[in-house]
């Protein structure tokens, strides 16, 4: 019965989105007339009232303390599908992936996820509550680009080799364990402790600690929608401090994003969220107080980035974004009927905000994005990285054969042998050569000792007696 459940979301992934939808543009046309006119004169309107209104939940998704971004974002290059995927590859001319300052798509091996019932697919599949985790936006596989977008989809054009992806349909304790879902329906950040002490322990049975070691994961928490509409709560700090504590000593390499509640609005009053009215705790609430809750869930994110990043760890940080903002002309489309879940639609519209904010850094303006017809883009010229924090302030772009003619730590002579130079043969055997010291030590000692010992018996006198005058004369 699974099996064929999930014939049929495949079928139904693949079957085609109208052309009211989606429509393929080409790269250079970025933002759509009429929703430039429209958010236009929504902006000139506010701005000659000089009031805020009172259904305004806008709040800014930088804080002050961000760092400035200093690098230019110039996207040269996009794609829509598979077959207009043409990305230059930053390998091997240019030296990646080691630190979050210099990591690129194509260094990304892992992918992993946590989370509530938006990871989990909850929604994917029309009129019930079924888990379709191969659909979701940050860890699903299911077909390719060309007929579902996700993030892992994305992903696989720049490596093919891309482990994690979730596939079908079911409960987590139901998907073998090589699939980095963890995420669970109707969970809060309260559960992520034990969602991060989960993925680090499938990551374990997948692999040695000495190829994790090597490898870069990208995990996407997507949390606090179901807390947020259902509870109205603020989210726990210390839970999300102690998963990411979790996560950052499993994991040796990590690329956190840590993404909060879905906020979905017209294209033309991107400042109201229709998941309000579709759930009953923040309908019932003031607009001042759901204000109050959109700043504090902003603090708490920034708050964790903050603490995380400031220890300077190079392969462990944490990208915080504090709500995932997707909108439309018919942004009722994206939503499950009367419900506060993303549909197929909206899943796609997030995968792409994801990925196009993964590229471009904070400050682009995705205000004027057109998500039926924008493309995905490729990384930008001046940092073909991921934006991270690390990066906004400094990015630097090393060729591969200067980082090899900088870092050598061999020799190679005409002749083709490696000679390795005296002191890394000494570093790299420290304790070996220090146990051979000890153990010559004591062969030294026993060997020694056993004949100043056998010496001593034979010894007819001591060593401090008095030898007698007549021993003495005769001897002479």
């Amino acid at each position: 019965m699974v099996s064929f459940l999930s014939y049929l979301a495949i079928i139904y992934l693949l079957s085609p989105i109208t052309s009211s939808d989606y429509v393929y543009v080409n790269d250079k046309d970025i933002y759509h007339k009429e929703s430039e006119d429209f958010n236009g004169a929504h902006r000139n309107e506010d701005s000659r009232s000089g009031q805020r209104r009172d259904d305004d939940d806008t709040n800014e998704d930088e804080p002050p303390s961000y760092p400035k971004e200093v690098v230019s974002v110039q996207i040269s290059s996009a794609f829509s599908n598979k077959q207009s995927f043409s990305c230059p590859m930053a390998k091997p001319l240019l030296h990646t992936g080691d630190s979050l300052a210099d990591l690129s798509p194509e260094d990304i091996d892992i992918v992993a996820a946590m989370g509530d019932a938006l990871p989990a697919g909850r929604g994917l599949w029309e009129a019930t509550d079924v888990e379709f985790r191969g659909a979701a936006f940050p860890i699903g596989g299911d077909a390719n680009i060309d007929g579902l977008v996700t993030i892992p989809n994305i992903l696989l054009q720049f490596n093919e080799r891309l482990e994690g992806v979730s596939h079908g349909m079911g409960k987590r304790d139901r998907l073998p364990d090589y699939q980095l879902n963890v995420a669970e329906s109707n969970t809060e950040t309260e559960n992520l402790p034990e969602q991060a002490a989960e993925l680090v322990r499938r990551l374990r049975l997948l692999m040695p600690a000495y190829v994790l070691q090597q490898k870069w994961t990208l995990v996407t928490i997507a949390t606090g929608t179901e807390e947020f509409c259902n509870h109205c709560d603020t989210p726990s700090h210390s839970s999300i401090r102690r998963a990411l504590g979790i996560l950052r000593k499993g994991i040796p390499k990590a690329f956190v994003v840590l993404l909060g509640p879905v906020h979905v609005a017209w294209s033309y009053k991107l400042d109201i969220n229709l998941l309000k009215p579709r759930c009953p705790c923040l309908e019932s609430i003031s607009m001042r107080r759901y204000r109050s809750l959109v700043v504090e869930w902003r603090e708490v994110f920034f708050r964790v980035q903050n603490e995380f990043n400031s220890l300077n760890h190079t392969t462990f940080g944490v990208l915080a974004i504090p709500r995932l903002p997707i909108h439309s002309r018919e942004p009722e489309s994206l939503l499950v009927p009367g419900r506060p879940v993303l549909n197929r639609k909206g899943h796609t519209y997030a995968a792409k905000w994801l990925w196009n904010r993964l590229m471009t850094g904070p400050s682009f303006n995705f205000s004027n994005m057109v998500f039926s017809e924008d493309s995905y883009y490729c990384p930008s010229v001046g940092c073909p990285y991921f934006r991270t924090v690390q990066n906004l302030e400094r990015c630097s772009v090393l060729a591969e054969d200067e980082y090899q003619r900088i870092h050598a730590t061999t020799i190679r002579p005409i002749n083709g042998t490696v000679k390795i130079p005296h002191r890394v043969v000494v570093r790299n055997n420290l304790v070996e050569i220090i146990a051979l010291v000890v153990f010559l030590c004591l062969i030294s000692v026993s060997v020694l000792g056993t004949f100043f010992y056998c010496h001593g018996r034979r010894a007819t006198v001591g060593r401090f007696e008095t030898v007698p005058d007549e021993i003495s004369v005769t001897n002479k």
